[in-house]
């Protein structure tokens, strides 16, 4: 069949208008990987409405078969050869922009690793798209960055619908990505405005040797900066609640109690600021900041998380 598909794909018309769109589906199915690509570039040139229903499953059913390895490849052209790289590019371009909400799985296995538009899109899904994005980052370690800087386009999106459960979830995971994907996690904190991983991002960026990943914090770190000047005592307990609420997703034992004690005091700050009682929320957030050392030092939080909790409950009293 490859052979015979490529003499197709070289007797149809050029011009994308005058193009045969049923041939050219029936050689998305071809092996050669070679005819599947020149495929996908003529069904590019198809304007949107000029494209069966067809062809558009076609299309998203192709990328979500590329993306789980269920396509064959012919002898001389594989997944590590150039042509196959700029083939995948193709046919996430094709896909995304028929903004099918069936296509999330595919670009979230293959084409998120090639543009921001892909991630947009996997991030508009909400939290439809994350279970899909776990088991991308399980099965597949190299999409990792690409997933962390998703997680912050979703957080971000003011359109997908998120809950609070499932924006505690992706700031938790966020948070534990921060060590060993300092960079989008950096870039995620960006993205998302998540002012309290500003304290942080600056002493890692004081610690750590390599130049580019301090350069990459210090950027997050001057962006977040004026945001975090500007925010108020209430935004900046409002988002470390959400935090802490990502933090202690799924804990038990001693680790429980740290949380729930951080969680109540928490809230008791905000209480007393709404209700104007400055005096008590100074003394609650001293009680906070005391909370989260005390857990660094009893191994109940980590010192990422002990710090995020201290150092914004010290920059909310601070904003008093």
């Amino acid at each position: 069949m490859g052979t015979a598909a490529l003499g197709l794909l070289l007797t149809l018309p050029g011009g994308a208008f005058g193009q045969n769109v049923d041939s050219l589906v029936g050689v998305l199915g071809s092996p050669s990987v070679s005819a599947r690509a020149q495929a996908v570039a003529r069904l590019n040139l198809v304007p949107i409405q000029s494209l069966s229903s067809a062809a558009r499953q076609a299309l998203v059913q192709l990328l979500e078969r590329e993306a789980t390895g269920q396509v064959p490849y012919d002898q001389t052209t594989g997944k590590d050869d150039e042509t196959y790289s700029e083939y995948v590019i193709d046919l996430t371009r094709g896909v995304l922009r028929l903004q099918d909400a069936s296509a999330v799985r595919g670009i979230a296995f293959l084409g998120i690793e090639t543009s921001r538009a892909a991630q947009e899109f996997v991030a508009s899904r909400g939290a439809a798209a994350i279970p899909v994005l776990n088991e991308v980052w399980i099965s597949k370690a190299t999409a990792r960055p690409a997933i962390i800087t998703t997680w912050g386009y979703t957080l971000a999106s003011t359109t997908n619908g998120l809950a609070p459960d499932d924006r505690a979830a992706l700031l938790g995971r966020i948070i534990q990505a921060v060590p060993a994907y300092p960079i989008p996690a950096a870039r995620a904190a960006r993205t998302a405005s998540l002012i309290t991983l500003l304290a942080p991002l600056r002493q890692i960026a004081d610690t750590i040797a390599d130049p580019v990943i301090k350069n990459r914090l210090l950027a997050a770190a001057a962006e977040l900066e004026p945001r975090m000047a500007a925010a108020s005592a209430p935004d900046v307990l409002a988002q470390l609640a959400e935090v802490i609420a990502g933090i202690c997703q799924g804990t038990s034992g001693a680790r429980q109690g740290t949380c729930t004690s951080t969680q109540s005091l928490t809230t008791d700050a905000q209480r007393h600021i709404a209700a104007g009682r400055t005096n008590a929320a100074h003394s609650v957030l001293a009680a906070l900041q005391q909370r989260a050392q005390a857990a660094l030092s009893d191994g109940t939080l980590t010192a990422l998380e002990a710090t995020i909790i201290a150092e914004n409950a010290r920059v909310a009293d601070s904003k008093l």
